[in-house]
Protein backbone atom coordinates (compact mmCIF):
# COMPACT_ATOMS: atom_id res chain seq x y z
CA UNK A 1 0.00 0.00 0.00
CA UNK A 2 1.90 3.05 -1.23
CA UNK A 3 1.61 6.32 0.58
CA UNK A 4 1.91 8.83 -2.21
CA UNK A 5 2.47 11.82 0.02
CA UNK A 6 5.69 10.48 1.59
CA UNK A 7 7.92 12.45 1.52
CA UNK A 8 7.30 15.54 -0.63
CA UNK A 9 9.90 18.29 -0.51
CA UNK A 10 8.72 21.47 1.13
CA UNK A 11 8.22 24.41 -1.20
CA UNK A 12 10.04 27.46 0.06
CA UNK A 13 7.61 29.94 -1.43
CA UNK A 14 7.80 32.66 1.18
CA UNK A 15 10.03 35.71 1.42
CA UNK A 16 11.83 36.06 4.73
CA UNK A 17 12.38 39.69 5.63
CA UNK A 18 15.90 40.14 6.79
CA UNK A 19 16.46 42.11 9.93
CA UNK A 20 19.66 42.31 11.79
CA UNK A 21 20.57 42.60 15.33
CA UNK A 22 23.74 42.53 17.22
CA UNK A 23 24.87 42.26 20.73
CA UNK A 24 26.67 44.56 22.94
CA UNK A 25 29.71 44.56 25.07
CA UNK A 26 31.65 46.44 27.60
CA UNK A 27 35.11 44.94 27.22
CA UNK A 28 37.68 45.82 24.56
CA UNK A 29 39.20 42.96 22.58
CA UNK A 30 42.12 42.82 20.19
CA UNK A 31 41.61 44.65 16.90
CA UNK A 32 41.79 41.44 14.88
CA UNK A 33 38.80 40.06 16.81
CA UNK A 34 36.84 43.31 16.52
CA UNK A 35 37.30 43.24 12.77
CA UNK A 36 35.31 40.00 12.64
CA UNK A 37 32.14 41.82 13.72
CA UNK A 38 32.47 45.13 11.83
CA UNK A 39 30.65 44.01 8.70
CA UNK A 40 27.88 42.00 10.41
CA UNK A 41 27.25 44.90 12.78
CA UNK A 42 27.03 47.40 9.92
CA UNK A 43 24.69 45.15 7.92
CA UNK A 44 22.44 44.47 10.88
CA UNK A 45 22.26 48.10 11.90
CA UNK A 46 21.23 49.12 8.39
CA UNK A 47 18.43 46.57 8.29
CA UNK A 48 17.22 47.34 11.82
CA UNK A 49 17.06 51.02 10.96
CA UNK A 50 14.99 50.22 7.86
CA UNK A 51 12.44 48.48 10.05
CA UNK A 52 12.46 50.68 13.15
CA UNK A 53 13.10 54.11 11.61
CA UNK A 54 14.96 56.90 13.44
CA UNK A 55 14.22 57.57 17.08
CA UNK A 56 14.82 56.14 20.54
CA UNK A 57 14.79 52.37 21.11
CA UNK A 58 15.41 49.84 23.84
CA UNK A 59 18.00 47.15 23.06
CA UNK A 60 18.56 43.82 24.78
CA UNK A 61 21.05 41.13 23.77
CA UNK A 62 21.14 37.45 24.64
CA UNK A 63 24.08 35.19 23.83
CA UNK A 64 23.21 31.58 23.01
CA UNK A 65 26.31 30.89 20.96
CA UNK A 66 29.88 29.84 21.67
CA UNK A 67 31.00 33.48 21.79
CA UNK A 68 32.82 34.40 24.97
CA UNK A 69 30.90 36.70 27.34
CA UNK A 70 33.83 39.09 26.94
CA UNK A 71 32.97 39.55 23.26
CA UNK A 72 29.37 40.59 23.77
CA UNK A 73 29.98 44.18 25.03
CA UNK A 74 32.12 44.96 21.99
CA UNK A 75 29.51 43.69 19.56
CA UNK A 76 26.86 45.75 21.32
CA UNK A 77 28.96 48.90 21.28
CA UNK A 78 29.66 48.50 17.57
CA UNK A 79 25.98 47.99 16.88
CA UNK A 80 24.96 51.04 18.92
CA UNK A 81 27.52 53.10 17.00
CA UNK A 82 26.24 51.90 13.64
CA UNK A 83 22.61 52.48 14.66
CA UNK A 84 23.41 56.07 15.67
CA UNK A 85 24.56 56.68 12.11
CA UNK A 86 20.95 56.03 11.03
CA UNK A 87 19.40 58.11 13.79
CA UNK A 88 18.43 55.10 15.92
CA UNK A 89 19.33 55.96 19.52
CA UNK A 90 19.76 53.13 22.03
CA UNK A 91 19.10 53.62 25.70
CA UNK A 92 15.65 55.16 26.21
CA UNK A 93 13.93 52.81 28.65
CA UNK A 94 10.60 54.50 27.97
CA UNK A 95 10.67 53.93 24.22
CA UNK A 96 7.80 52.02 22.65
CA UNK A 97 10.22 50.39 20.19
CA UNK A 98 12.21 47.47 21.55
CA UNK A 99 14.91 45.45 19.81
CA UNK A 100 15.82 42.03 21.12
CA UNK A 101 18.90 40.37 19.68
CA UNK A 102 19.76 36.71 20.10
CA UNK A 103 23.23 35.50 19.15
CA UNK A 104 22.92 31.81 18.28
CA UNK A 105 24.72 29.34 16.06
CA UNK A 106 24.31 26.09 14.19
CA UNK A 107 26.64 23.65 12.47
CA UNK A 108 27.24 26.14 9.65
CA UNK A 109 28.25 29.06 11.87
CA UNK A 110 26.66 31.96 13.71
CA UNK A 111 23.10 33.16 13.38
CA UNK A 112 22.10 36.57 14.76
CA UNK A 113 18.35 36.95 15.25
CA UNK A 114 16.70 40.33 15.81
CA UNK A 115 13.12 41.05 16.86
CA UNK A 116 11.88 44.62 16.40
CA UNK A 117 8.69 45.27 18.34
CA UNK A 118 6.55 48.34 17.90
CA UNK A 119 3.28 48.13 19.78
CA UNK A 120 1.65 44.81 18.88
CA UNK A 121 3.71 44.31 15.72
CA UNK A 122 6.88 42.21 15.71
CA UNK A 123 9.21 41.83 12.75
CA UNK A 124 11.93 39.22 12.83
CA UNK A 125 14.91 38.33 10.66
CA UNK A 126 18.11 36.31 10.86
CA UNK A 127 21.58 37.00 9.55
CA UNK A 128 24.30 34.35 9.19
CA UNK A 129 27.66 35.29 10.72
CA UNK A 130 31.00 33.56 10.27
CA UNK A 131 32.33 32.19 13.52
CA UNK A 132 35.45 30.35 14.54
CA UNK A 133 33.64 27.45 16.19
CA UNK A 134 35.23 25.92 19.26
CA UNK A 135 36.50 22.36 19.11
CA UNK A 136 33.39 20.86 20.72
CA UNK A 137 31.05 22.62 18.28
CA UNK A 138 33.16 21.64 15.29
CA UNK A 139 33.28 18.03 16.42
CA UNK A 140 29.80 17.34 15.06
CA UNK A 141 26.21 16.85 16.19
CA UNK A 142 25.45 16.79 19.91
CA UNK A 143 23.25 13.68 19.83
CA UNK A 144 22.84 10.41 17.98
CA UNK A 145 19.54 8.89 16.95
CA UNK A 146 19.35 5.23 17.97
CA UNK A 147 16.75 2.90 16.53
CA UNK A 148 15.45 -0.36 17.96
CA UNK A 149 13.52 -2.68 15.64
CA UNK A 150 10.69 -4.06 17.75
CA UNK A 151 8.79 -6.30 15.30
CA UNK A 152 8.47 -6.93 11.57
CA UNK A 153 5.07 -7.45 9.96
CA UNK A 154 4.14 -8.58 6.43
CA UNK A 155 1.03 -6.34 6.36
CA UNK A 156 0.82 -2.52 6.40
CA UNK A 157 1.29 -0.94 9.85
CA UNK A 158 -0.17 2.47 10.73
CA UNK A 159 1.09 3.08 14.26
CA UNK A 160 2.42 1.30 17.35
CA UNK A 161 2.74 2.04 21.06
CA UNK A 162 4.51 0.37 23.97
CA UNK A 163 2.36 0.34 27.12
CA UNK A 164 3.29 -0.97 30.56
CA UNK A 165 1.67 -3.00 33.31
CA UNK A 166 3.29 -4.28 36.52
CA UNK A 167 6.11 -6.62 35.51
CA UNK A 168 5.27 -6.54 31.81
CA UNK A 169 5.38 -4.43 28.71
CA UNK A 170 2.91 -4.64 25.83
CA UNK A 171 3.49 -3.65 22.23
CA UNK A 172 0.30 -2.72 20.39
CA UNK A 173 0.61 -2.65 16.60
CA UNK A 174 -2.16 -0.91 14.64
CA UNK A 175 -3.01 -2.26 11.19
CA UNK A 176 -5.96 -1.13 9.04
CA UNK A 177 -8.18 -4.08 10.04
CA UNK A 178 -6.70 -5.31 13.33
CA UNK A 179 -4.57 -4.59 16.38
CA UNK A 180 -1.80 -7.04 17.28
CA UNK A 181 -0.93 -7.27 20.97
CA UNK A 182 2.54 -8.49 21.94
CA UNK A 183 3.87 -9.14 25.43
CA UNK A 184 7.38 -8.88 26.80
CA UNK A 185 7.95 -10.17 30.33
CA UNK A 186 10.78 -9.09 32.62
CA UNK A 187 12.21 -11.74 34.94
CA UNK A 188 14.90 -11.50 37.61
CA UNK A 189 17.05 -14.66 37.81
CA UNK A 190 17.77 -15.48 41.45
CA UNK A 191 21.46 -16.06 40.85
CA UNK A 192 22.44 -13.09 38.72
CA UNK A 193 19.90 -10.50 39.84
CA UNK A 194 19.93 -9.08 36.33
CA UNK A 195 16.75 -8.57 34.32
CA UNK A 196 16.46 -10.75 31.24
CA UNK A 197 14.09 -9.43 28.57
CA UNK A 198 12.28 -11.95 26.42
CA UNK A 199 11.44 -11.37 22.78
CA UNK A 200 8.08 -9.93 21.84
CA UNK A 201 5.46 -12.67 21.72
CA UNK A 202 2.08 -12.31 20.05
CA UNK A 203 -0.62 -12.64 22.72
CA UNK A 204 -3.86 -11.32 21.23
CA UNK A 205 -5.43 -10.07 18.01
CA UNK A 206 -8.25 -7.50 18.10
CA UNK A 207 -10.30 -7.26 14.91
CA UNK A 208 -11.34 -3.77 13.77
CA UNK A 209 -14.81 -3.79 12.13
CA UNK A 210 -13.75 -1.45 9.34
CA UNK A 211 -16.51 -2.00 6.77
CA UNK A 212 -15.58 0.69 4.24
CA UNK A 213 -12.98 0.88 1.50
CA UNK A 214 -9.54 1.83 2.77
CA UNK A 215 -8.30 5.22 1.51
CA UNK A 216 -5.40 4.97 -0.93
CA UNK A 217 -3.07 6.50 1.66
CA UNK A 218 -4.33 4.94 4.86
CA UNK A 219 -3.42 6.62 8.11
CA UNK A 220 -4.22 5.74 11.70
CA UNK A 221 -3.29 6.88 15.19
CA UNK A 222 -3.12 5.07 18.54
CA UNK A 223 -3.13 7.09 21.78
CA UNK A 224 -2.69 5.87 25.35
CA UNK A 225 -5.70 6.94 27.44
CA UNK A 226 -6.09 7.76 31.12
CA UNK A 227 -9.21 5.86 32.19
CA UNK A 228 -8.86 2.98 29.69
CA UNK A 229 -5.89 1.45 27.87
CA UNK A 230 -5.97 3.31 24.52
CA UNK A 231 -7.93 5.05 21.77
CA UNK A 232 -7.57 4.46 18.02
CA UNK A 233 -8.37 6.96 15.27
CA UNK A 234 -9.01 5.81 11.70
CA UNK A 235 -10.64 7.60 8.75
CA UNK A 236 -14.31 7.84 9.69
CA UNK A 237 -13.97 5.62 12.77
CA UNK A 238 -12.87 5.78 16.41
CA UNK A 239 -12.15 2.77 18.63
CA UNK A 240 -11.60 2.34 22.35
CA UNK A 241 -9.58 -0.36 24.03
CA UNK A 242 -11.31 -1.60 27.18
CA UNK A 243 -10.50 -4.06 29.91
CA UNK A 244 -6.83 -4.33 30.85
CA UNK A 245 -3.65 -5.00 28.91
CA UNK A 246 -3.74 -8.68 29.86
CA UNK A 247 -7.19 -9.17 28.33
CA UNK A 248 -8.30 -6.40 25.98
CA UNK A 249 -11.55 -5.77 24.18
CA UNK A 250 -12.29 -3.28 21.41
CA UNK A 251 -15.37 -1.17 20.75
CA UNK A 252 -15.61 0.95 17.60
CA UNK A 253 -18.07 3.46 16.15
CA UNK A 254 -18.35 5.81 13.20
CA UNK A 255 -16.79 9.18 13.97
CA UNK A 256 -15.61 12.34 12.27
CA UNK A 257 -14.22 13.84 15.47
CA UNK A 258 -10.80 15.51 15.37
CA UNK A 259 -7.66 13.49 16.04
CA UNK A 260 -5.13 14.34 18.77
CA UNK A 261 -2.05 15.93 17.20
CA UNK A 262 -0.30 17.18 20.38
CA UNK A 263 -0.99 16.86 24.10
CA UNK A 264 -3.22 19.96 23.94
CA UNK A 265 -4.53 20.14 20.36
CA UNK A 266 -6.78 18.12 18.07
CA UNK A 267 -7.29 18.57 14.32
CA UNK A 268 -9.74 17.34 11.69
CA UNK A 269 -8.30 14.79 9.29
CA UNK A 270 -9.11 14.73 5.56
CA UNK A 271 -8.72 11.09 4.53
CA UNK A 272 -9.25 11.88 0.82
CA UNK A 273 -6.14 14.09 0.83
CA UNK A 274 -4.21 12.44 3.70
CA UNK A 275 -3.64 15.62 5.66
CA UNK A 276 -5.13 17.61 8.51
CA UNK A 277 -7.42 20.39 7.32
CA UNK A 278 -6.03 23.21 9.48
CA UNK A 279 -9.15 23.33 11.67
CA UNK A 280 -7.93 22.82 15.24
CA UNK A 281 -9.73 22.21 18.54
CA UNK A 282 -9.19 24.39 20.48
CA UNK A 283 -8.32 26.84 17.74
CA UNK A 284 -5.75 29.62 17.71
CA UNK A 285 -8.16 32.27 16.45
CA UNK A 286 -6.67 32.31 12.96
CA UNK A 287 -7.03 30.49 9.66
CA UNK A 288 -4.47 27.73 9.21
CA UNK A 289 -3.39 25.94 6.04
CA UNK A 290 -3.55 22.15 5.74
CA UNK A 291 -0.63 20.30 7.35
CA UNK A 292 0.76 16.77 7.58
CA UNK A 293 1.95 16.59 11.18
CA UNK A 294 2.23 18.78 14.28
CA UNK A 295 4.54 18.95 17.29
CA UNK A 296 4.54 20.92 20.51
CA UNK A 297 7.77 22.71 21.51
CA UNK A 298 8.11 23.93 25.11
CA UNK A 299 9.27 27.51 25.55
CA UNK A 300 9.75 29.82 28.52
CA UNK A 301 6.87 32.05 27.43
CA UNK A 302 4.56 29.11 26.69
CA UNK A 303 4.51 26.22 24.21
CA UNK A 304 4.85 26.79 20.47
CA UNK A 305 3.04 24.52 18.02
CA UNK A 306 4.87 23.49 14.85
CA UNK A 307 2.73 22.60 11.83
CA UNK A 308 4.41 20.77 8.95
CA UNK A 309 2.60 22.66 6.18
CA UNK A 310 1.47 20.81 3.04
CA UNK A 311 2.47 23.50 0.52
CA UNK A 312 5.14 25.57 2.21
CA UNK A 313 7.71 25.68 4.99
CA UNK A 314 6.81 24.49 8.48
CA UNK A 315 5.03 27.12 10.54
CA UNK A 316 5.25 27.98 14.24
CA UNK A 317 2.19 29.19 16.08
CA UNK A 318 3.63 31.44 18.80
CA UNK A 319 1.43 33.76 20.87
CA UNK A 320 -1.32 33.40 18.26
CA UNK A 321 1.01 34.49 15.46
CA UNK A 322 2.25 32.43 12.51
CA UNK A 323 5.98 32.38 11.85
CA UNK A 324 7.73 30.40 9.07
CA UNK A 325 10.62 28.14 10.06
CA UNK A 326 13.90 28.55 8.20
CA UNK A 327 16.30 25.69 7.50
CA UNK A 328 13.61 23.07 6.83
CA UNK A 329 13.84 22.90 3.05
CA UNK A 330 14.80 19.20 3.07
CA UNK A 331 12.09 18.10 5.50
CA UNK A 332 9.63 15.42 4.50
CA UNK A 333 6.06 15.11 5.71
CA UNK A 334 6.74 13.25 8.99
CA UNK A 335 7.77 14.95 12.21
CA UNK A 336 7.53 13.91 15.87
CA UNK A 337 8.75 15.58 19.05
CA UNK A 338 10.73 13.67 21.64
CA UNK A 339 12.08 14.73 25.03
CA UNK A 340 15.62 13.83 26.04
CA UNK A 341 18.49 14.86 28.30
CA UNK A 342 20.31 16.34 25.29
CA UNK A 343 20.54 19.96 24.19
CA UNK A 344 17.42 21.98 24.92
CA UNK A 345 15.58 18.87 26.07
CA UNK A 346 13.18 18.74 23.11
CA UNK A 347 14.10 17.57 19.62
CA UNK A 348 12.09 17.07 16.45
CA UNK A 349 12.69 13.81 14.57
CA UNK A 350 12.03 14.50 10.88
CA UNK A 351 11.93 12.35 7.77
CA UNK A 352 13.73 13.46 4.62
CA UNK A 353 12.11 14.91 1.52
CA UNK A 354 12.11 13.19 -1.85
CA UNK A 355 11.01 9.78 -3.09
CA UNK A 356 13.50 7.86 -0.93
CA UNK A 357 14.52 5.73 -3.93
CA UNK A 358 17.92 5.20 -2.35
CA UNK A 359 16.55 4.89 1.17
CA UNK A 360 15.01 7.41 3.54
CA UNK A 361 16.57 9.13 6.57
CA UNK A 362 15.54 10.38 9.99
CA UNK A 363 17.27 13.37 11.57
CA UNK A 364 16.93 15.33 14.81
CA UNK A 365 16.48 19.12 14.85
CA UNK A 366 16.06 21.78 17.47
CA UNK A 367 14.17 25.02 16.88
CA UNK A 368 16.11 28.15 17.92
CA UNK A 369 13.95 31.19 17.38
CA UNK A 370 12.59 30.42 13.93
CA UNK A 371 15.57 28.42 12.72
CA UNK A 372 15.61 24.62 12.36
CA UNK A 373 19.09 23.51 13.47
CA UNK A 374 20.19 19.90 12.80
CA UNK A 375 21.58 18.32 15.99
CA UNK A 376 22.18 14.77 14.77
CA UNK A 377 23.61 13.07 11.73
CA UNK A 378 21.00 11.49 9.44
CA UNK A 379 19.91 8.02 10.50
CA UNK A 380 19.81 5.92 7.34
CA UNK A 381 16.62 4.00 6.61
CA UNK A 382 16.74 1.04 4.21
CA UNK A 383 13.30 1.79 2.87
CA UNK A 384 10.62 4.44 3.35
CA UNK A 385 9.31 6.05 6.51
CA UNK A 386 5.57 5.47 6.32
CA UNK A 387 4.53 6.96 9.65
CA UNK A 388 6.17 8.74 12.56
CA UNK A 389 4.38 9.42 15.85
CA UNK A 390 5.60 10.28 19.36
CA UNK A 391 5.61 7.51 21.94
CA UNK A 392 3.06 8.01 24.71
CA UNK A 393 5.72 8.94 27.30
CA UNK A 394 7.35 11.42 24.91
CA UNK A 395 10.89 10.05 25.28
CA UNK A 396 10.91 8.17 21.95
CA UNK A 397 9.40 8.36 18.50
CA UNK A 398 7.62 5.39 16.94
CA UNK A 399 8.58 4.99 13.27
CA UNK A 400 6.93 2.66 10.77
CA UNK A 401 9.35 1.70 7.99
CA UNK A 402 8.55 -0.16 4.79
CA UNK A 403 11.62 -2.20 3.89
CA UNK A 404 13.10 -1.62 0.45
CA UNK A 405 14.21 -5.22 -0.04
CA UNK A 406 11.16 -7.15 1.20
CA UNK A 407 8.24 -4.66 1.42
CA UNK A 408 7.79 -5.82 5.01
CA UNK A 409 6.89 -3.28 7.68
CA UNK A 410 9.20 -2.68 10.63
CA UNK A 411 8.20 -1.01 13.87
CA UNK A 412 11.02 1.12 15.28
CA UNK A 413 11.46 2.97 18.52
CA UNK A 414 13.79 5.94 17.99
CA UNK A 415 15.55 7.61 20.92
CA UNK A 416 18.22 10.29 21.38
CA UNK A 417 21.63 9.42 22.85
CA UNK A 418 23.62 12.44 24.00
CA UNK A 419 27.16 12.66 22.58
Amino acid sequence: MERARYNPPQQMNFRARLLVAAAALAFLLPGALAANWEQPSADLARQIAALAGPGPVQLTVENRSSLSPNEIPLIRRMLERDLRGYGVLVGDSGSATTIRVTLSQNAQGGLWVAEVREGTETRVAMVPVRLDLPADAAAGPNLTLQRTVLVTEPDPVLDAQVLSAPGQQFLLVLEPARILVYTQSTTLPATAGVAVIAHWTEAQILAIPYDRAFPRDMRGRMIAAQDHPFDVYLPGMECRGTGNLLQLALTCSDSDDPWPITTTQKAFYNSARDYFTGVLVPGFGMELAPFYEAAEIPRAVGPATLLNDVNGPPLLVVNNQLEPVNGAGDWGSDVAALHSACGTGTQLVVSASGTAAAGDTLRAYEIAGREAIPVSAPLQVQGTVMALWPAHDGTEAMAIVRRQDSNAYEVWSVAANCN
